[in-house]
């Protein structure tokens, strides 16, 4: 796999990973396995990237998702998502 492909794979799991599954009514640890075998490929799927500062910007943008769905179940709003999310992808267009 190419690293742009790799890339673009990474960018999909983040876009397709359930941020939300500790909402569940019902299913909750199915739910809690699920969410984390999803966000152990990624971080296996990230390692095989050689450019450092994409990596770190696939994560980084990782744990913004998470905080932003964080805010979202609480209420809050995440401060300069926006922002954030565009330097990232700039980043990692790169």
């Amino acid at each position: 796999m190419t690293q742009n492909s790799t890339i673009q794979d990474a960018l999909m799991r983040i876009n397709s990973h359930d941020w939300f599954w500790m909402m569940a009514d019902y299913g909750y640890e199915s739910n809690y396995n699920a969410a984390k075998a999803d966000m152990k490929e990624f971080v296996k799927l990230i390692s095989t990237i050689e450019d450092n500062d994409v990596r770190e910007s696939l994560k980084a943008l990782w744990m913004l998702r998470h905080e932003d769905a964080r805010n979202i179940i609480n209420g809050r709003k995440t401060e300069n998502y926006e922002a954030r999310k565009a330097e990232l992808m700039t980043a990692i267009a790169a």
